[in-house]
């Protein structure tokens, strides 16, 4: 062991390789002179032909490639390689659906969703509901981050204006605004607290801007209050916002909708669940306690679809006559008339809003008695008087309730206080 160990350390070194190299080169010699040409082929060539490189750069010397097969690892030929079937081509990608006039023409609604982020869900919400119905189309027109306060940002009474100016492409318009108006506003020139008397005050006028713009297209127009939010600062806030919104479109034509109590559990507080429009419980505010879900944005959108709904199966005709017979009433009573007539025409049927308690119209119990009326019998005995007292007994009434004289106690009673009790 220890020879064959100074053998090998000889051997690794500079000296011993040295020595070696004269013996490994002329084995090499012997080896390929001695190695016929063409005696065996490569893998993958043909007897009697010299092999190419895959590079293409032409036939190599057969010393080269016989040097090559000292090295070359013994390996067993691949199979013989399976005839897969070609994959079918993959279809083209399905052209987009033409909509045929037919199509078009059935749509005799048009709805248009205008406002921030919340208007957006609004708008999937309505969409959503509208699925069915083929003759009502609704588009969403919202821009987030807008308001009516950075006008800078985006100016919506000015859009809306310019849209209206033209040949507007819907017959109903719904605006859901407000979400980012807490900021100071700018009024002649100097800044306005959010929610001080200023901001109010120039707040309501660009809301009256947007509903005299509709008011002269001869357009309906849904504003859509804002919800609740689970910051409590904010959601006080949307609140005051919801007043200042309602309380202007009282002058107006504008139909105000108040979603607020869709959204808010018992104590009239903020919840991200609630039932949804069957009646289960669903989550309909996302984690962000602002923005709604599918189900809440459904929900949301049945408030507004009880309007559009009586806007839609109200007909102006009957309207514009109930509005005539106003004008060509002759006295007050006519006149009392036509004007209940035009109430019930504007109001159509009210179908019935998720999350709002209706108390049940009770039918009357029993006959209904007249207060004025005497029924007597033949006698002349009031019938529904009391029996007529013998006259022992009126007599002891009169002289206990008129002269205060009680009756004499009998024996045993509770008001016989003798004594020694009789037995």
């Amino acid at each position: 062991m220890r020879y064959h160990g100074a053998m090998m350390r000889m051997i690794l070194s500079g000296y011993g390789m040295a020595r070696l190299l004269p013996v490994f080169v002329m084995t090499l010699s012997l080896l390929l002179a001695g190695l016929p040409h063409g005696a065996a082929a490569m893998p993958g060539e043909k007897p009697g032909e010299e092999p190419v490189e895959s590079s293409g750069a032409g036939p190599a010397p057969p010393a080269q490639y016989a040097f090559l097969r000292l090295f070359q690892r013994s390996e067993p030929e691949p199979p013989p390689t399976q005839q897969t079937r070609p994959r079918p081509a993959r279809p083209a990608a399905p052209t987009p659906l033409r909509v045929e006039s037919a199509a078009t023409d059935a749509v005799s609604t048009r709805i248009a969703v205008f406002g921030d982020s919340l208007a957006t869900n609004l708008g999937q919400g309505l969409q959503a509901l509208m699925e069915e119905e083929a003759e009502i189309a609704v588009s969403v027109q919202a821009r987030g981050s807008s308001g009516l306060v950075r006008d800078d940002f985006f100016d919506w009474p000015g859009n809306l204006a310019r849209i209206l100016a033209d040949e507007p492409a819907f017959d109903i318009a719904v605006l859901q605004v407000g979400l980012n108006d807490r900021q100071a506003l700018r009024v002649d020139g100097a800044s306005a607290a959010p929610l001080s008397d200023p901001w109010r005050a120039e707040y309501g006028r660009r809301i009256d801007v947007i509903a005299q713009a509709f008011a002269e297209a001869r357009i309906p127009l849904i504003w859509v209050g804002l919800p609740p939010m689970q910051n409590n600062r904010l959601s006080t806030d949307l609140a005051v916002i919801n007043e200042i919104v309602r309380d202007r479109l009282r002058r107006s034509e504008v139909i105000y909708v108040d979603i607020w109590k869709g959204f808010v559990d018992e104590s009239d507080r903020y919840t991200a669940t609630g039932p949804d429009l069957a009646g289960q419980p669903a989550r309909l505010r996302t984690s962000d306690g602002i923005h709604l879900t599918g189900a809440g944005s459904r929900k949301a959108a049945h408030f507004v679809d009880v309007e559009i709904q009586r806007l839609i199966t109200r007909p102006r005709d009957e309207i514009a006559v109930a509005r005539a017979a106003i004008e060509a009433a002759d006295d007050e009573t006519a006149r009392i008339a036509a004007i209940d007539m035009l109430i019930r025409r504007s109001l159509g049927e009210l179908p019935l809003a998720p999350g709002l308690l209706y108390t049940a119209r009770r039918d009357p119990v029993g006959p209904v008695m007249p207060l004025t009326r005497i029924d007597v019998s033949a006698q002349g005995i009031l019938l529904s008087g009391t029996p007529p007292l013998d006259p022992a007994t009126r007599i002891i009434t009169e002289r206990v309730l008129e002269e205060g004289v009680s009756p004499p106690p009998v024996a045993g009673r509770a008001d016989d206080f003798r004594w020694p009790r009789s037995p």
